[in-house]
C-alpha cells in the first residue's frame, strides 16, 4: 500500500486488527525485514504496520533531505494518514535513531519503545571517517562494493552461523537500496545528535534488545540506556549478531509480544487498550 506523506510516495504495509504497533527498519535494508515479526504479532492482536522509509524498498526519495527528523515526520505523517494516534514504536539500529528523534519531538506519539540494536550516542570520529569513505565510494559509482560491504557488516563474522535464507535475505534485502537512498541515509546517520540526554525523561514504558556479537552497536549500549530509562521494563541480550529479529526470531518474537501483551493485556479480546489521539 502506499499514502502520500510530506510529498513523498511512501509505501507500507498493514496486517492485523488492534492497537498499532509499527516498526522502523535498519540501514540499508527495508520494511521487509520485519517479515519475521509480522505474523506473529498480528496473531497476538496486533496491527502490524511496516513501512519502507523514503528511498528505501518502494518508498520515494524525492529530494534528499538528510536528517533523521525528516524520517521521523515520514513515520508521524503515515500515522496521521492511517488514523492513528498512538502506537508502540520498534526500531532497529538506525529505526532507534528515527525513535529517538520521534519520542523527542513527537513523544505523544509513542506508546511505548522497543529500541533493538541501537544506541542514543553520535558516531565517534572513526565511524564518521567510515561513513565519509562510504560516501566517496558511492560518488564514485562503486555501489556494489559499499553493497558488499555493508551487507558484510550486518552479518559481523557469523556467516556460518546464520541459515543460508537468512543470509540471502539480508543480502537481496542490501541490494535493493540505491545509491542515492544510501548517501542521503549515511549523510543523515552522521549527523544525527546525540540522544543520551533524552533517556532520563523517557517515561514510557521500553523494551531494550541487543546482541552479544553486534559488531555494529556494542552490546554494552542496552546496558547504557537500560540503566537510565526510568521505565525500562525489560532490557535482553541475545547471543546473536546485529540483526536480532531475524536471526532469533523465536526468541525476539517472545520477548517483543510479552512486553506489547502487558502494555494491552486486553489485546487479545481485540479491545484496543491504545486509544487515537487524533
Amino acid at each position: 500500500m502506499h499514502a502520500t506523506v510530506n510529498g513523498a510516495n511512501i509505501y507500507y504495509d498493514d496486517h492485523g486488527r488492534g492497537p498499532a504497533v509499527l516498526f522502523i527498519h535498519d540501514f540499508p535494508l527495508n520494511g521487509k525485514m520485519w517479515q519475521p515479526q509480522v505474523e506473529a504479532v498480528a496473531e497476538a492482536g496486533f496491527r502490524v504496520i511496516t513501512p519502507d522509509l523514503r528511498g528505501f524498498g518502494n518508498s520515494e526519495l524525492k529530494t534528499g533531505a538528510a536528517a533523521i527528523s525528516t524520517y521521523s515526520e515520514d513515520i508521524v505523517g503515515l500515522l496521521n494518514f492511517l488514523g492513528i494516534g498512538r502506537a508502540v514504536i520498534c526500531g532497529l539500529s538506525m529505526g532507534g535513531y528515527i525513535l529517538f528523534d520521534l519520542l523527542e519531538n513527537h513523544p505523544q506519539r509513542v506508546a511505548g519503545a522497543c529500541l533493538v540494536s541501537t544506541r542514543p550516542v553520535a558516531d565517534d570520529i572513526h565511524e564518521r571517517a567510515k561513513r565519509s569513505e562510504f560516501l566517496i565510494a558511492l560518488n564514485k559509482g562503486q555501489v556494489e562494493n559499499v553493497r558488499e560491504e555493508l551487507f558484510n557488516m550486518l552479518i559481523g563474522d557469523r556467516e556460518e552461523k546464520i541459515s543460508k535464507s537468512c543470509r540471502e535475505e539480508i543480502l537481496n534485502l542490501t541490494r535493493g537500496a540505491t545509491p542515492a537512498a544510501l548517501i542521503n541515509a549515511i549523510l543523515a546517520i552522521t549527523r544525527r545528535k546525540d540522544y543520551t540526554f533524552q533517556l532520563k525523561n523517557m517515561r514510557i514504558p521500553t523494551l531494550i534488545i541487543g546482541a552479544e556479537q553486534d559488531r555494529i552497536t556494542h552490546p554494552q549500549h542496552s546496558e547504557i540506556m537500560a540503566r537510565q530509562v526510568p521505565n525500562c521494563y525489560k532490557s535482553i541480550k541475545l547471543n546473536c549478531g546485529h540483526l536480532v529479529n531475524m536471526e532469533k526470531v523465536q526468541a525476539f518474537n517472545t520477548h517483543l509480544i510479552d512486553f506489547l501483551s502487558r502494555l494491552n493485556p486486553q489485546s487479545k479480546s481485540g479491545l484496543p487498550i491504545i486509544q487515537p489521539a487524533i
